[in-house]
């Protein structure tokens, strides 16, 4: 009896392989076409019925290529956030700070990326793909220097006092109330990282958190925005 060739014992396994790629092929196509409707459809907007406060409490929302923050003044509607974040949070001087930038996100993308030429293929792919752990990021900043891309709303003290509760609900707290830092965790001299609640994926983003905040301050918003620059898609280009 003859005995089979190399290449016939190979076939049925190339076999094996070639529909195995074909049916995960399919998969990853049906996954990407799943989350492109559920985005589509995170598009509607809520909270058709919200009109600005002419002399409310001016807010901005910054939501670049990649992250979002909800930006505040440091002091306003009773709201006094040098109280959440003492000086000594910060490694430089921010006396002359007139507004704070707050933004939920992964853990291990804030920690691991401080600028673009440190951003690894791992990171992303493990803060999109699955659960990671989160954490927030604060900013003690100036109006000047907000990005080009940020965009104002005013808002009732009542709404933004549901804005407020939204974010400190996000921090992790200790018995006192105060906010947990992650030590020796620095962009630069005026930012700072705080444990926060949470786990971040793909259809749970920084944009996703900074539009939840806005919807539960009233704010017309998408439903769902876990894309880049959803978030503040229906507020005035200022």
């Amino acid at each position: 009896m003859s005995q089979p060739t190399p290449t016939a014992q190979r076939r049925p396994r190339w076999g094996r392989t070639r529909r195995g790629l074909k049916w995960g092929f399919r998969l990853i196509l049906l996954a990407m076409l799943l989350y492109a409707a559920i985005v589509l459809v995170g598009l509607i907007p809520v909270n058709n019925d919200f009109e600005p406060t002419a002399d409310g409490v001016e807010i901005h929302v910054i939501s670049n290529a990649v992250h979002a923050d909800l930006v505040m003044p440091i002091e306003a509607a009773g709201v006094d956030w040098r109280e959440r974040f003492p000086a000594a949070c910060f490694r430089g001087d921010t006396a002359d700070a007139t507004h704070v930038a707050i933004g939920w996100g992964d853990r291990g993308f804030f920690l691991e990326t401080p600028t673009w030429a440190d951003l690894k293929a791992s990171t992303t792919a493990n803060a999109l793909l699955w659960p990671s752990d989160s954490c927030m990021h604060v900013r003690l900043t100036k109006l000047n220097y907000l990005a080009e891309d940020a965009r104002s709303v005013r808002i009732s003290p009542e709404q933004y006092g549901r804005l407020v509760e939204h974010i400190r609900s996000t921090f992790v707290q200790n018995g006192d109330g105060s906010f947990l830092p992650i030590a020796g965790a620095h962009y630069g001299q005026h930012d700072a990282f705080f444990a926060a609640r949470g786990a971040y994926h793909g259809l749970n983003t920084c944009n996703s958190w900074a539009g939840r905040g806005l919807r539960s301050a009233g704010v017309r918003t998408g439903w769902l925005t876990p894309l880049p620059k959803t978030v503040y898609w229906y507020l005035p280009d200022s």
